[in-house]
């Protein structure tokens, strides 16, 4: 990123300080892909069907206010938002691996541990597995907040539950350990196990001093449990009600039309495609 397109995230994102970031927007986010795309590293955004391609689509639809379902369950992808949100894709593909719409979750990490990329958009499991593979990769890695587009800055969150069966034998005692797990001594320790990569879905539990010490390069991931809310944390298809946002991110509609757009479909049949596609979710 510095040297192709002469953008510091160190410096955009600093350890231990608050993002100075207002010049990320998706408009310099798509010149500084082209940049490295000429530079022959080039970002490795997936556009395939599974969680890594659909999360990320996801924060960048809700950061151009594109809405396909709103939360009464009107299908409302007919706008010019959404319209807007593909042409931004539309350019953006054009600089990514040609292959990107099948990858899959591990085509990314495998993209950036093999040093022939940029940028991919991903929790720092790729950081982690180049600090044990290729720690030369590893020490030029820094975790780091989305651009912003013209409705906010979204980042992905694909958050899990614990629970006990309700037809468990010592529901007590599970419940009892859910509740000691939940502690803040008790993730701390869950963090710091999992080198960083964990997140707790605590919003006051984002400044853990594993985030800043973890290395290298120390504090590579300080600002990845965004501990100065300079992002909204959403989830692809937010919004509409749950049964069909469900769907849509199950079928990766989102990312579905980014391609078809991308590969010469015009817009309205894209459109048109992605109404009749929603329009069966909600008779399913």
């Amino acid at each position: 990123m510095k040297q192709h397109a002469n953008i510091d995230v160190q410096a955009m994102y600093p350890a231990g300080q608050a993002p100075k970031a207002d010049a990320w927007t998706t408009d310099n986010f798509l010149k500084a892909a082209e940049a490295c795309h000429k530079g022959g590293v080039p970002f490795g955004i997936g556009l395939g069907e599974t969680s890594d391609s659909v999360d990320t689509v996801g924060a960048f639809f809700l950061a151009f206010g594109a809405e396909v379902v709103n939360g009464k369950g009107d299908v409302v992808v007919k706008n010019d938002n959404v319209r807007q949100v593909l042409e931004f894709y539309k350019k953006l593909m054009a600089f990514l691996p040609s292959d990107a719409p099948a990858w899959d979750d591990g085509s990314n990490n495998r993209w950036l541990v093999s040093g022939k990329g940029a940028l991919i958009m991903n929790p720092p499991s790729a950081w982690a597995v180049a600090k044990r593979d290729a720690p030369q990769i590893a020490e030029q890695c820094w975790t780091h907040g989305f651009p912003v587009g013209p409705k906010g800055r979204f980042a992905p969150y694909l958050p899990y539950f614990w629970t006990a069966w309700n037809f468990g034998k010592n529901k007590p005692a599970a419940k009892s350990l859910l509740t000691h797990l939940s502690q803040p001594a008790a993730v701390e320790k869950l963090v710091a196990a999992s080198g960083g990569y964990d997140l707790p879905a605590f919003e006051k539990l984002t400044t853990l001093k594993t985030w800043a010490e973890e290395s290298p390069p120390k504090g590579t991931l300080y600002h990845y449990p965004n501990p100065h809310n300079h992002q909204k944390l959403s989830i692809s298809a937010a919004g509409a009600p749950p049964k069909i946002a469900q769907q849509i991110y199950t079928q990766a509609t989102l990312t579905k039309m980014c391609v078809r757009y991308y590969r010469g479909e015009a817009m309205e049949a894209t459109l048109a495609w992605a109404q009749g596609e929603l329009e069966g979710f909600m008779r399913s």
